[in-house]
């Protein structure tokens, strides 16, 4: 899988996000590590802001396409 490809469905499920960052962390286009900082962050657990992530990248996690991903999410505004 594309790290673009799964930095358009975290666009499309977190438009309003300060920072998307996607890296194909070995090069093999299946182990990824995402940042997403995003004001619908703001009140929210850890582990709810992670699950979101997940929810939006469902379809390549049960597919197998994504293998290992890595999520690092924060509070964020656009500028």
């Amino acid at each position: 899988m594309e790290a673009e490809a799964i930095r358009a469905l975290l666009e499309q499920a977190f438009p309003d996000a300060a920072e998307l960052e996607v890296e194909d962390r070995t090069g093999t286009g299946d182990h990824f590590q995402v940042t997403v900082a995003s004001a619908e962050f703001d009140g929210v657990s850890l582990l709810d802001q992670h699950r979101r992530v997940n929810t939006a990248l469902a379809a390549p996690l049960a597919d197998g396409s994504i293998h290992e991903l890595r999520i690092r999410t924060r509070v964020g505004t656009k500028p």
